[in-house]
């Protein structure tokens, strides 16, 4: 089992520029380049071609009920697939890339493995491939920067197509936050109107307070994953990096135990401290069974929480979930930094040693599957598994998709049972969107190069000591980073320096202040 087995959290479910209109989006792409192909093709330009392909059993379903449609459109479709754990995805995938016939003519993959697998040299660069379709430059600059520049270039070359777009936001019940007796309490002790959290100070006063006013109901302020440690530090990095804590500097020294880490730890721990019991070892399926149980007034999750509990919840609550931008961090002159991190993600990218009609045919499925035409409805659909990550999948048209069917699958299938919008109402489902883009425009990368399973159980596991009351916080983080320079060391520093040099200028091209 690979670093990262046990993540099953969609199997809980059976820059960033303004989202523009679906239909504002499908003319934007339309612009001719000459001598490129036009997409939708109106022929066949592929003689039937099957493909076999690789994903992590999370991701569900939408390229096998695409493929009668790309069939159809160009003579491209599925024949099988083979499905793995997305913390195996090392293991399973790269064997396949060395050989000289890989097993799967594309793969899907957890994007924290992007570079990785691009550093192999194994997979096919894409940007020739792009070129051959007309308005494949206007796709380009629709998927949004905060997924595009991390998780599908690699040193200034296309390796991947983005799939899904991970991020985190701030879950909350709209009714805790009206409850005029709450707002009435609240006032009295702060001294200010009850509001959804702005800072990460702002947090903790709300958990302290949920916590102390309906625990006695079985209703806590929030839960903050902990567990598995080696997942369980991007919840921390939400604070830390909105507090300006970064990975490394440009040299490759380790910097994630300076400035305000081990105060934002602190914080962290502050947060847990307000939690339910078992605070201190909280995991992934615990913290989704408490929010679809109304157990939680608040929670730090990735902004699928929100569409598969409306399946585990009556209309009542499943109603009463908002969503916001994460906290941040209150600079000197009043303006807040908010950092939210796009952890997971899912790229897919083609292996090289494949014959030419094949990797043709392969690229031409995952571009279309990809674009706006097919994945303004996927992103919206209850059996896909992917989040939004391009412009048109925001914004009011994009929140309609989330009321209906999915017109591209019928019911017919066991795979897919039903087929019926995710949300009841256009206020719930624009608000959710609404708060999906707000916190792509800040969202931080994660780890994506090689070395990230060591680099995250590092961290992951000392942050649970601080959890735990075995460190400080400080000593906590300079355990990490004393771990992160050996890693570093042995892997090559003059290589780690080169593929974190991919980080950097990501960032710096997001306006981030590195």
């Amino acid at each position: 089992m690979g670093i990262f087995s046990g993540l099953t959290r969609r199997r809980f479910m059976q820059g960033a520029a303004a989202g523009a209109g679906a239909a504002a989006a499908a003319s934007m792409l339309t612009r001719p380049s000459f001598g490129a192909t036009q997409v939708p093709p109106g022929k066949k330009l592929f003689k039937d071609i099957e493909l076999t392909y690789f994903q992590d059993s999370n991701w569900l379903h939408a390229p096998m009920w695409l493929s009668p449609h790309l069939q159809k459109e160009a003579g491209v479709g599925i024949k099988s697939r083979e499905l793995y754990d997305g913390g195996d995805a090392v293991a399973k995938i790269l064997p396949q890339l060395l050989s000289k016939r890989p097993r799967f003519d594309f793969v899907q993959f957890p994007s924290l493995f992007f570079g990785a697998f691009a550093e192999t040299g194994q997979l096919e660069p894409l940007d020739d491939y792009f070129a051959q379709y007309e308005g494949s430059q206007d796709y380009l600059d629709w998927v949004m920067p905060a997924y595009r520049e991390f998780y599908t270039k690699w040193d200034d070359k296309s390796y991947g197509v983005m799939l899904d777009g991970d991020i985190h936001i701030l879950h909350y019940r709209k009714s805790r936050f009206e409850d005029p007796e709450l707002r009435t309490k609240f006032s009295k002790r702060f001294q200010r109107d009850l509001e959804v959290p702005k800072t990460w100070l702002d947090f903790i006063d709300a958990t302290q307070f949920f916590t102390e006013e309906l625990s006695s109901q079985g209703v806590y302020g929030t839960s903050m994953v902990v567990n598995p440690p080696n997942f369980g530090w991007g919840f921390w990095m939400d604070i830390a990096a909105s507090a300006g804590v970064n990975y490394f500097d440009e040299n490759m020294n380790p910097t994630i135990h300076l400035g305000k880490a081990a105060e934002s730890l602190d914080m962290y721990k502050e947060i847990i401290k307000f939690g339910p019991p078992g605070g201190e070892v909280m995991d992934l399926g615990t913290t989704i069974q408490r929010w679809q149980s109304g157990s939680d007034v608040m929670s730090v999750w990735w902004i699928d929480l929100a569409e598969f509990t409306v399946q585990q919840q009556g209309p009542e609550l499943a109603e009463d979930q908002r969503g916001a931008i994460v906290p941040g961090w209150k600079n000197d002159d009043g303006s807040i930094t908010n950092r939210a991190i796009s952890l997971w993600c899912r790229t897919g990218s083609i292996p090289k040693n494949l014959p030419q009609d094949v990797k043709d045919a392969a690229f031409y499925f995952l571009y279309r599957m990809s674009h706006p035409d097919y994945s303004n409805e996927i992103v919206a659909d209850e059996y896909c598994g992917s989040d939004p990550f391009g412009k048109s999948h925001y914004g009011d048209a994009a929140a309609n998709l989330y009321l209906q069917p999915n017109p591209q699958r019928g019911t017919d299938n066991e795979l897919w049972k039903t087929n019926a919008g995710i949300f009841k109402t256009a206020e719930t489902a624009k608000n959710h969107l609404d708060a999906g883009l707000a916190n792509v425009e800040v969202g931080y990368p994660q780890f994506f190069w090689e070395g990230t399973p060591e680099y995250a159980d590092a961290l992951g596991r000392n942050i649970s000591k601080a959890v735990s009351g075995e460190l400080t916080s400080q000593q906590a983080l300079d355990e990490a980073a004393e771990e992160w320079a050996k890693i570093a060391q042995k892997l090559g520093l003059d290589s780690q320096k080169r593929q974190y040099k991919n980080f950097l200028d990501g960032a710096r091209k997001l306006g981030y202040k590195i």
